[in-house]
């Protein structure tokens, strides 16, 4: 298959990283009037000390260098809503909600004009005609809820039940912390000397393709649990695989499945596993009655597990492949109903991809390699395993983000799901993001 990338000047060789140009303090961010998140976009720019926007913006015009028009984009919002935000806290916060007795359409009563306010001043409301003690949760509001619940990446029901009413208690200083935190993450992001690449954002539980600074693609991601963390780092898909087999982790294979085989012989059968004696590769099976698998300790494995393609394979019908020490990828899960969930932190570190071919076929569309199309579809078709291996590597770039300014121009927030911004808290004002993360580490 033909690669996803033509070789320009400004591929790998001369891929530019901006951390050697950064030290920001955000004490010296200036203020700027309110501004609505749908208006981000009209507003100039205040002047402002934040020496990254500047350097990029030089670096932007230098003919050595490509600047991804999306990455600038993107900094240019993020930098907008921290004034916004600041401006927000410079008069008092927001109005603080003290029921989380259920609020829904239909809903009459003071707390609903107490949410109105509050949804305008983040102007998920546009227009906020509850001025009256007692008002009326009405079809504006409702929406206004959706909104903001989609941007908190609650369950948008419009709906404002406690999940709904502490996301809305959530100081604007702490809000303007993260914006600040997270400043410096996307300023420092890898893929901004890109062409096109994929990057995860994995709090928010999204996959992008990006070509030229236009987000081709935008799909739904499961990413790792608590106790298996996806890490954040920056690779090249190399190739993909149309039914894909399982290479079970040593892990997996002698916390999870020995005891099942100890209770069960005929698990691996009923799963159509297979034990491979000296590799996953191997041709040479061992009979599972061969092994005492009640004597298996975690990690300790003489052997490996391998669970054929087929309709209950976890990874489903694609994988993609970016070789890595923590031998993570992106893949496609049996499991679809599990990305209906707000909280999609749930597998065992890799990236499970709600519409798996999706990624592929914006690939091979953007190469105007339509037989390889024809190649995929027999491949499905006929239940084989097949790999595509691209001849120019495509970036794809890990992030955690858990504040930003989308393509809509609206401010989001996610969870901190790992707990990795409270390992980088701001103490104050007038400390750097960066002396926070390095005292942090």
């Amino acid at each position: 298959m033909k690669g996803s990338f033509s070789n320009q000047a400004f591929a790998k060789a001369k891929r530019l990283t901006l951390k050697t140009v950064l030290f920001i303090s955000m004490s010296g961010l200036c203020s700027a009037p309110t501004l609505a998140a749908n208006e981000l976009e009209s507003v100039v720019l205040a002047n402002s000390s934040l020496t990254t926007y500047n350097s990029q913006k030089y670096l932007q015009a230098d003919d050595n260098y490509y600047f991804d028009q999306y990455s600038a984009q993107l900094i240019e919002r993020t930098e907008k809503a921290i004034n916004w935000y600041q401006e927000i806290v410079n008069n008092g916060g927001f109005t603080h909600l003290y029921s989380d007795e259920l609020l829904e359409l239909g809903s009459n009563s003071k707390e609903v004009s107490l949410l109105a306010q509050r949804l305008y001043q983040e102007r998920d409301l546009k227009n906020n005609a509850c001025d009256e003690t007692i008002c009326m949760f009405d079809k504006d509001i409702e929406q206004a809820v959706k909104q903001f619940q989609s941007r908190h990446g609650l369950k948008a029901d419009g709906r404002v039940g406690k999940r709904t009413f502490a996301s809305l208690n959530i100081p604007a200083k702490q809000k303007l912390d993260k914006l600040k935190l997270n400043f410096y993450r996307i300023t420092n992001f890898a893929g901004a000397s890109d062409e096109q690449y994929v990057y995860v954002n994995i709090p928010e539980y999204s996959l992008r393709f990006v070509k030229a600074g236009d987000v081709k693609l935008k799909n739904n991601v499961i990413v790792g649990k608590p106790s298996w963390e996806t890490p954040a780092f920056s690779d090249e898909i190399e190739k993909f695989v149309v039914n894909p087999e399982w290479r079970i982790p040593t892990s997996i294979a002698t916390k999870e499945i020995a005891p099942k085989v100890a209770e069960d012989p005929d698990y691996l059968v009923k799963n159509n596993i297979e034990i491979r004696k000296n590799s996953y590769l191997d041709s040479q099976t061992i009979n599972p009655s061969h092994i005492d698998w009640d004597s298996i300790k975690p990690y300790q494995f003489d052997h490996f597990l391998v669970k054929r393609a087929g309709e209950e394979n976890p990874l489903g019908e694609v994988k993609y492949l970016f070789p890595n020490a923590e031998a993570i990828y992106v893949h496609d899960t049996p499991a679809k109903q599990r990305f209906s969930q707000s909280n999609r932190a749930l597998s065992h570190g890799c990236i499970r991809i709600e519409q798996p071919f999706s990624l592929a076929r914006e690939i091979i569309k953007h190469e105007g390699e339509a037989q390889t199309l024809n190649h995929i579809d027999s491949a499905r078709t006929q239940n084989s395993t097949q790999t595509f291996h691209l001849d120019e590597p495509l970036p794809i770039h890990l992030v955690y983000w858990t504040a930003w300014v989308d393509e809509n121009k609206l401010v989001n927030f996610r969870d901190d799901i790992y707990q990795r911004d409270k390992k980088a808290l701001l103490k104050n004002d007038e400390q750097s993001v960066i002396a926070a993360l390095l005292k942090n580490k």
